[in-house]
Parts: C-alpha cells; sequence; structure tokens
C-alpha cells in the first residue's frame, strides 16, 4: 500500500522554512500597514497574507494593535525595556560614555529594515487606534522615563543642573529625527546609513559639549 501524502498544516510551517510566525505577522503586518494603514487592516487580511487561520494570529498576538505596538516598541520613541537598558548601569556609566552609548543603541535599532519601513507608518498612524496623540503622548512618556539617569547625574555634578533634566532629554533625543527621517527610510542606500551616523556622532558631540559642565566638556 502506498502511504498516504504528507499534509502540510497550515499556518505551522516547518522550522526548515525559515522565520517563526510571529516575525512573519509582523512583516506581513507591517506591508499592509504600509499599503492601506493601520485602520483598514484587518485581522482577517493579515492572517490571508501569512497563510494561516485567523486563529493562529490569536496564539502569538491579542489582536492587531498589540501587532502595531510590537512594531511601535522597535520603531517607536525609545524604550529602556526593548532596548533591555540597565538603568543603574548607565547611571554608573556617567554621561559621557552612556549617552553615546544609549544613542547607540537608539539608532541602531533604528536603522533597522523593518524600523527603516515602519517610520512612514508611524507618520501616518502614530500609535495605531491612539493615532498622532498617541505617539505624542509615548513621546512624553519616554521623556519621563529618559530623564531618571540626567536627574541623577545631576545630583552628582556630572551634568549641568541650571536645565531641567526632562528638557535635556527633548535636546538629545529631538534632533535625531532628523538623520532618521531623511535617511533611514525604507530604501535608504550605504551612503544614506553613513551619512545618518555621521550627523547622529556630531549631535552627540555638540549635546555633550553643551550639557557637561565646563570643566567635563574640555
Amino acid at each position: 500500500m502506498d502511504e498516504a501524502p504528507t499534509v502540510r498544516r497550515r499556518g505551522r510551517p516547518p522550522k526548515s522554512e525559515g522565520r517563526a510566525t510571529r516575525e512573519m505577522l509582523l512583516d506581513a503586518a507591517l506591508e499592509l500597514f504600509a499599503r492601506q494603514g493601520f485602520a483598514a487592516t484587518t485581522v482577517r487580511q493579515l492572517a490571508a497574507q501569512v497563510g494561516v487561520r485567523d486563529s493562529a494570529i490569536y496564539g502569538h498576538f491579542s489582536g492587531k494593535q498589540e501587532i502595531y505596538d510590537a512594531l511601535f516598541a522597535e520603531a517607536g520613541p525609545a524604550s529602556f525595556e526593548f532596548l533591555r537598558i540597565d538603568v543603574d548601569a548607565l547611571i554608573a556609566a556617567g554621561p559621557r560614555a552612556a549617552v553615546p552609548d544609549l544613542v547607540s543603541r537608539v539608532m541602531a535599532s533604528w536603522c533597522s529594515p523593518r524600523s527603516r519601513r515602519f517610520t512612514s507608518v508611524l507618520l501616518r498612524d502614530g500609535s495605531g487606534a491612539g493615532g498622532l496623540r498617541g505617539l505624542s503622548a509615548a513621546i512624553e512618556e519616554a521623556r519621563d522615563r529618559l530623564q531618571e539617569p540626567f536627574l541623577r547625574w545631576q545630583d552628582t555634578g556630572q551634568v549641568r543642573s541650571d536645565l531641567p533634566a526632562r528638557q535635556l532629554v527633548w535636546e538629545l533625543f529631538a534632533p535625531l529625527q532628523v538623520p532618521r527621517m531623511l535617511h533611514l527610510h525604507a530604501d535608504a542606500t550605504d551612503d544614506d546609513l553613513a551619512t545618518a551616523r555621521r550627523l547622529v556622532d556630531d549631535h552627540v558631540r555638540f549635546f555633550l559639549s553643551c550639557a557637561l559642565p565646563t570643566e567635563r566638556s574640555e
């Protein structure tokens, strides 16, 4: 008797086919969000894009907002959690070493192909269901979180104390959006990436020269 042909279970590709289903869902969602927007994208469309049943998606995400949230964590405002930053270690390192390292981690995240493609989605759809107001709220939350090291550095005299810590966070990260938007897009070339790195390095040096006490910036 001939053996029955192996039936491939829809939605569960073998490991040899590559990436995990979760990553495939993120990439497929990004394509749909970029093409038609967050609001117009449905879970059914996403399932069809990946080739799985709708129910398979819920094994990884509670819905399309959580999928968007995962992409937002990668490419949105800086997050200690996503970047796996130890705040105490960051503080102990001091601003001269910690600020360039922090910016480097953020830019590395923003330079990933998925993050670069998500940038255009982010500008249009903000935080997903929360829209641009949600994006604004996320930025303000990031400023609140990121001011902690600056407050501690101010207490120890490592950063100028005549400037609000929260404003220092803004002055560090807001200008990074210029190289990001101009050079870290989906079609970025090697020259674009190199230009972005140069602009970021120049900015970090300038920021430290302004934020550190005079005797520390020389």
